[in-house]
């Protein structure tokens, strides 16, 4: 292995990892949301490494489109200057004032600049292209660390109790159920990064940004919010597991 790739992600145990936490989920929140949710965060684990993977190859599709068109619009700018140099040099073409030949130099200049404009749309083309992907990749990614949130809202004891139970009744949470939401939104924060892999665009890394920084703003919430319950629930030994739904 290159030394520069000892330090980077591997998508293989991101994907185990979901895998694995899916199981966990599974065995101890059985038919549950968070438990289905873990099964979905596996598969968008595979389909994100399949994603990032090819948006690493050419697109030679719009490769080739681009570049035929770029052959084109320089066999044109060809033609153009053949003409000129045919018709007009050659025939002793003389500007009747200096009006005339200014507004000729602004014509040729704005052609000159129209088609440079051209030009570089169809070398970014294929770039423009990967980007608009990432970034609805990167979406989904982001919707999703707001899914496995709202899933939690259940989790407030003292919001709920008093018209969940009886009074004298205790209100049992699974504290364990944050924890499995905590390490879902960490493989999440772990899937952004793997779009910008070969991708230098700006809006690809800020995105990617915010979707780690709003996974870690929530993971911290949510761990205060397990231990407090966990310390809660110390005063009674006995808790049922709650489903979120």
């Amino acid at each position: 292995m290159h030394p520069n790739q000892q330090h980077r992600l591997d998508p293989a145990k991101i994907i185990q990892t979901a895998e694995n936490l899916a199981r966990r989920v599974s065995d101890r929140l059985p038919e549950s949301t968070l438990a289905g949710l873990s099964a979905d965060l596996a598969e968008i684990a595979r389909v994100t490494d399949e994603r990032a993977r090819q948006a690493r190859k050419p697109n030679l599709i719009i490769r080739g489109t681009g570049r035929l068109a770029s052959a084109l619009c320089i066999w044109g700018l060809w033609y153009i200057v053949d003409h000129i140099q045919t018709h007009l040099i050659n025939a002793h073409l003389e500007f009747g004032t200096i009006s005339d030949l200014f507004e000729a130099a602004d014509a040729g200049f704005n052609m000159l600049v129209g088609l440079a404009g051209v030009l570089w749309f169809l070398v970014t083309i294929e770039a423009r292209f990967k980007r608009k992907q990432a970034l609805a990749h990167i979406g989904e990614l982001l919707e999703f660390i707001q899914l496995v949130d709202v899933t939690q809202l259940y989790y407030t004891p003292e919001l709920y109790k008093s018209n969940a139970l009886a009074d004298n009744i205790p209100l049992r949470f699974d504290h364990t159920y944050l924890l499995f939401c905590n390490e879902m939104l960490g493989v999440i924060g772990n899937l952004a990064p793997l779009y910008t892999r070969g991708n230098m665009d700006d809006s690809v890394w800020r995105a990617t940004s915010d979707v780690v920084m709003l996974a870690n703003a929530i993971q911290g919430r949510l761990f205060a919010k397990s231990e407090a319950i966990r310390l809660a629930n110390d005063a009674d030994a006995s808790w049922a597991p709650i489903d979120a739904f």
